[in-house]
């Protein structure tokens, strides 16, 4: 059962996202009583909506491709692990020709449909694996936020990229210090703070590396 509107409205309403205030997502003012209210309403125990947040990484680079549109002009763009899909609402506001946002998570697929709706832009979101989107369908550019923080996940998923990049995607890695980012075959481009929930990171702030696959 996903949220209803009222819980959302309550416990995550929408609200312009830091660093890119031109995009309005759900988010969370308190993530903890979120999960509580929701996990009363429906009656089970639910996974922790990491979905009413907007991650530091997606932040910086939501806001990079909105400083930077010729990244996405006329592509057709994947973001991986989209989240509440506010990195793919970026690439469709500033001009992709195209986008499709994938999470495995179902009620975050839920709540990207309703912010990308809220941001009167059309986006083809997936209930579904990163790496088999990844590998079953082409893409101009594939944008990767926070990903890397589960060793065997992130393996696959760096495999299923240099694929895709051998295939011809361009890859843009956002990455706020996950322990498993690869080591080798990046390419910094941009560095920038952002700021996080303590509640959930331990600190206020990280610093996000934006990345090209070399």
């Amino acid at each position: 059962m996903h949220p209803s509107c009222h819980l959302l409205t309550r416990f995550a309403p929408l609200a312009p996202v830091t660093g890119c205030p031109r995009i309005q997502a759900h988010q969370a003012t308190d993530l903890f009583a979120l999960w509580l209210a929701w996990e009363s309403e429906c009656g089970v125990v639910r996974d922790v909506p990491y979905w009413a947040l907007v991650w530091p990484a997606a932040q910086v680079l939501a806001a990079y491709i909105s400083a930077h549109p010729s990244l996405v002009l006329g592509k057709g763009v994947l973001d991986c692990g989209c989240g509440g899909g506010v990195t793919a609402i970026a690439a469709g506001l500033n001009g992709a020709r195209c986008v499709t946002g994938c999470d495995l998570d179902a009620t975050a697929v839920v709540i990207a449909q309703g912010n990308a709706a809220a941001n009167q832009i059309a986006i083809d979101f997936l209930c579904q694996d990163v790496t088999e989107c990844i590998a079953t369908r082409r893409f101009d550019l594939i944008l990767v936020a926070d990903l890397f923080y589960q060793k065997e996940f992130s393996r696959l998923l760096y495999e299923a990229l240099q694929e895709a990049h051998r295939q011809g995607s361009e890859i843009l890695i956002a990455d706020s210090g996950r322990p498993f980012l690869p080591k080798e075959g990046l390419i910094e481009i941009h560095a920038q703070s952002a700021d996080t929930t303590f509640d959930v990171e331990g600190c206020w702030s990280r610093t996000v590396r934006l990345y090209r696959l070399r």
